[in-house]
């Protein structure tokens, strides 16, 4: 009979991690005990809401029912205990106890489908969502928590606010998140991203200064690149304004140095250079 106790909490557990977008999209963070752990908990949960429904549905079918005079047997328990003395699987002191089991473990299993449901069902009413891409990426941005890169990832796509990258091979691009990487049972979200490009470019390999060499426009939108997180080695917000300043500024350096490099040099008496 411990069976019917223990299989179901674990399977149901499993069920809920599997079925569940909000606990799936965590599953990753549970490894070893920590998911037994995890598993264990949820299943307990479907077990205690299963053994609620199934001690209410079995004391609302001990009610009498009477339709046009006629009363109607509801007391499937009664049914399904003396069968299950006919088949020598429990006997008449505990055969209810073996139905009340029975019913609770079947309940628990179906739990968690129901469960997955009802979330999704309420989450999308609630943020007004119409498809489930939108839906899954509006669960995935609960994830990018804990680290700051996640919280610019979180901004770039919320704000749809463009960000410099920085790679290992100096190259540099300038866009704005579209979406991350989508978490496995093993793996999370710190493997790659999707980002619009707007700009491209490289760092120069002795000043690290950055150079665009390709700009992007409305004519000539490029598909969605992939980036993996593991070759970033900066991130910052992008503002096109002060890079612009920043750009005029330089060019007006470089003018003014022009000219004084070209400048004829006047000639120095010995007595005044020694002076």
């Amino acid at each position: 009979m411990g069976l019917l106790i223990v299989l179901p909490l674990l399977v149901s557990g499993y069920l809920v991690c599997i079925k569940h977008p909000f606990f799936y999209l965590r599953l990753h963070r549970f490894q070893g005990q920590l998911l037994y752990l995890q598993v264990a908990r949820l299943g307990m949960v479907c077990l205690v809401a299963a053994t609620l429904v199934s001690a209410t549905l079995l004391a609302l079918s001990k009610q009498k029912i009477s339709i046009l005079g006629y009363e109607i047997a509801t007391d499937y328990s009664k049914y399904l205990g003396s069968l299950l003395v006919q088949l020598d699987i429990a006997n008449d002191k505990n055969c209810v106890l073996w139905v009340f089991m029975m019913q609770a473990g079947l309940t628990a299993l179906a739990i968690p489908f129901f469960w997955a449901k009802l979330y999704t069902h309420t989450k999308k009413k609630m943020l007004a969502l119409e498809t489930d891409a939108q839906f899954h990426a509006q669960l995935s941005l609960g994830l990018l928590e804990g680290t700051p890169f996640r919280m610019l990832l979180a901004e770039s796509i919320g704000q749809c606010a463009p960000y410099l990258f920085s790679m290992n091979d100096r190259k540099v691009y300038v866009g704005i998140v579209l979406i991350v990487g989508t978490p496995t049972e093993s793996e999370g979200i710190d493997h790659a991203l999707t980002l619009i490009p707007l700009l491209s470019g490289y760092r120069d390999k002795d000043t690290l200064e950055v150079t665009f060499n390709t700009q992007y426009t409305e004519t000539n939108l490029p598909l969605p690149i992939l980036l993996i997180q593991g070759n970033i080695i900066s991130a910052t917000r992008f503002d096109f304004d002060t890079w612009r300043t920043f750009q005029s500024r330089k060019n007006r350096k470089a003018r003014h140095s022009h000219v004084y490099q070209h400048r004829p040099t006047r000639p120095v008496k010995a007595p005044r250079a020694c002076a």
